[in-house]
């Protein structure tokens, strides 16, 4: 999801407030736009890695509603074939 949209500080701070994010699920963007990997974002959540590319593709379909909400706010995300794939496998 980091390459699919242009992260600011402003654009997650609104994400966040708008998607009624958890503070797991705001840690993992943040740290996610910082580039963090998710073995690491597992260990601090103490979760295991599936379950945090769960809680990713769960953060991309919120973030398709609010941009459908806040279409001036939230740039459509861009999608390709493998990532896809990878949110339905």
């Amino acid at each position: 999801m980091t390459k699919q949209v242009k992260w600011t500080s402003r654009l997650v701070s609104l994400f966040i407030e708008h998607g009624n994010l958890s503070e797991d699920d705001a840690y993992i963007i943040i740290s996610r736009t910082q580039g963090e990997c998710v073995s690491n974002q597992a260990r601090h959540l103490n979760v295991s890695e599936s379950t945090v590319h769960r809680r990713i593709a769960y953060l991309k379909k919120l973030y398709d509603e609010v941009q459908k909400e806040y279409p001036n706010v939230f740039p459509v995300r861009k999608t390709s074939a493998k990532e896809t794939w990878m949110d339905n496998h």
